[in-house]
């Protein structure tokens, strides 16, 4: 199991907890209200039997539903904050992986990246420190023939880089990547866990 499928699992563990955790609060509120509507109806069945009958039909009705309502509305909420959790730990993985595998991923980054021409590659400060020697040599050796970069100056962002052809930017942050991808990663994770 490779270090990022071991975060992942651990995501899922943490998460899955969580959600059972909220679920089971969810519950609880719903007896809650079920339990005070039920009470509303005892009263309202003491001054009329037969429209009382017909009331505590109704109220008991209502207050599952809205009981279910609430419900289903929390899960959710806790599902997107259990997800969106998950994100920004997985994105804090990713920025704190060894050094090694950190530019391995810029590197492939780049190469999708990249376009006809030169681009200058802007990298955080963070990262334009602790760069390993000939990493811009090995990224242009791995480009298609066409494309090439050069390294600029350093970009104000927290990590990643941006590829600036001309007036174009492209932002490969890491934060501006998952950002762009936030509603595509949130449906896969939901399917992931919680289907």
């Amino acid at each position: 199991m490779t270090g990022l499928e071991k975060i992942l699992s651990q995501i899922e563990y943490d998460s899955n907890d969580r959600c059972r955790s909220i679920i089971a609060q969810a519950e609880e509120k719903a007896e809650k209200i079920k339990a005070e509507a039920e009470e509303q109806a005892k009263a309202i069945a003491a001054e009329s039997e037969a429209a009382a009958a017909k009331q505590l039909d109704n109220i008991k009705q209502s207050a599952e539903s809205s009981a279910q309502l609430n419900k289903s509305k929390i899960i959710l909420k806790a599902k997107l904050e259990a997800i969106d959790d998950m994100l920004a730990k997985a994105l804090d993985d990713i920025k704190n992986l060894p050094e090694k595998e950190y530019f391995e991923i810029l590197k492939t980054l780049v190469i999708n990246n990249a376009k006809e021409g030169e681009g200058v590659l802007c990298l955080s400060v963070k990262d334009e420190k602790r760069l390993p020697s000939g990493f811009e040599s090995d990224v242009n050796k791995a480009l298609s023939e066409g494309k090439k970069v050069t390294l600029g100056k350093s970009a104000d962002i927290d990590s990643g880089f941006i590829l600036v052809y001309g007036d174009i930017d492209i932002n490969c942050s890491f934060d501006a990547i998952a950002a762009s991808k936030r509603d595509e990663l949130r449906d896969a994770l939901n399917q992931l866990l919680f289907d």
